[in-house]
């Protein structure tokens, strides 16, 4: 059988709408136990902001987290995932994008899917006996 989205996607991502504060964001995520949320205008998927960029940006001199919005931090260059995406295609998706997290949309946003999510997905593979080398 090869595994789809949909069998180890979270059907509730964490969403916030574009206008939000970066700070109320950052709480948010960590009330949820999320490292990304899904920034939207309306039913519009803007892109996502994880923890590395709330880190990198509040660090930043003169940043204020309680006065900016999150649309100013959200990483737009994404890329959207089917619910009948192959994990195998999803990884291959993620490693190449460097994107940890990508939305799952099925005409609307149907849940989320993480890296962490593909790992804990995957079948268990018995270990590979190492032969040893005959001299």
């Amino acid at each position: 059988m090869i595994l789809k989205v949909r069998h180890a996607m979270k059907p509730d991502p964490q969403v916030v709408d574009s206008e939000t504060t970066v700070k109320e964001a950052a709480c948010r995520m960590i009330q949820a136990g999320q490292d990304t949320v899904i920034v939207q205008d309306g039913d519009n998927i803007r892109g996502t902001v994880d923890l590395k960029n709330l880190v990198r940006y509040t660090y930043t001199q003169g940043f204020r987290p309680h006065q900016t919005p999150i649309s100013e931090i959200t990483n737009c260059d994404i890329i959207l995932a089917r619910p009948n995406t192959s994990l195998e295609d999803c990884l291959t998706i993620m490693t190449e994008l460097k994107q940890d997290t990508l939305p799952v949309v099925d005409g609307k946003l149907v849940g989320s899917i993480n890296i962490h999510d593909l790992l804990k997905a995957q079948p268990q593979t018995k270990p590979h006996t190492v032969m040893p080398e005959i001299a």
